[in-house]
């Protein structure tokens, strides 16, 4: 009987701890993106790493309303960034679409960071994704669907607590409008960028 019990009880021990691992929350977590994506997600020119965008800011909203650390990474293609989500090694994907192959593999969350938006070419530097045979003569709009905040199904973060959570700033972060603000400060930023970075045409003296 005794021996029995002790068997029990170190069993029990030797579980604790995978136990409490499991139950742990997540010390950091990891976001990636399509790195070509402005006024979305675009490199910093001035600092090599860095990334500039609204999904960089929208980052940065998370992590501190969390308290925990989110890292952007480059997976070096949107191809990539959707594949490191899928797999695991990568927890978060910033600006999915419902239409991803391979989506079964996400959890989306609600609300949408950004919804459906049509937009004029002539009007705003957001439609950057015009169709190459178009042109210059020719309307130009795009449609940007709606982009959401997926966490991948295979990441050892992903757990009720931390969707609960995620969405719960989101929808914060919605009716507040501050989503709205983050996506049109960084669409006059990167046209601004795109500005300075134009050539200065020598103008010859009469």
């Amino acid at each position: 009987m005794r021996a029995g019990f002790c068997t029990v009880v170190c069993w029990y021990l030797l579980c604790l701890p995978a136990v409490a691992v499991a139950a742990a929350p997540c010390e950091r977590l990891i976001a990636t993106a399509d790195a070509q994506s402005p006024p979305y997600l675009w490199p910093d020119p001035q600092h090599s790493g860095k990334f500039l965008g609204a999904h960089a800011e929208l980052v940065k909203q998370l992590s501190s309303e969390l308290q925990v650390p989110i890292k952007l990474l480059d997976s070096g293609s949107w191809l990539a960034a959707q594949q490191d989500v899928q797999s695991g090694r990568v927890d978060l994907l910033l600006g999915a679409f419902f239409d991803l192959p391979g989506n079964q593999q996400l959890d989306y969350l609600q609300p949408a960071t950004w919804p459906l938006q049509l937009t004029s070419a002539h009007l705003e530097p957001l439609a950057v994704l015009v169709p190459a045979g178009q042109s210059d003569s020719s309307p130009r709009s795009v449609q940007n669907p709606e982009q959401y905040l997926a966490l991948g199904r295979n990441s050892a973060c992903n757990t009720p607590l931390l969707r609960g959570q995620l969405s719960k700033k989101l929808a914060e972060l919605r009716a507040s409008g501050q989503l709205d603000r983050l996506l049109q400060a960084n669409l006059q930023r990167w046209q601004a960028q795109q500005q300075k970075m134009l050539p200065v045409l020598d103008v010859p003296n009469p």
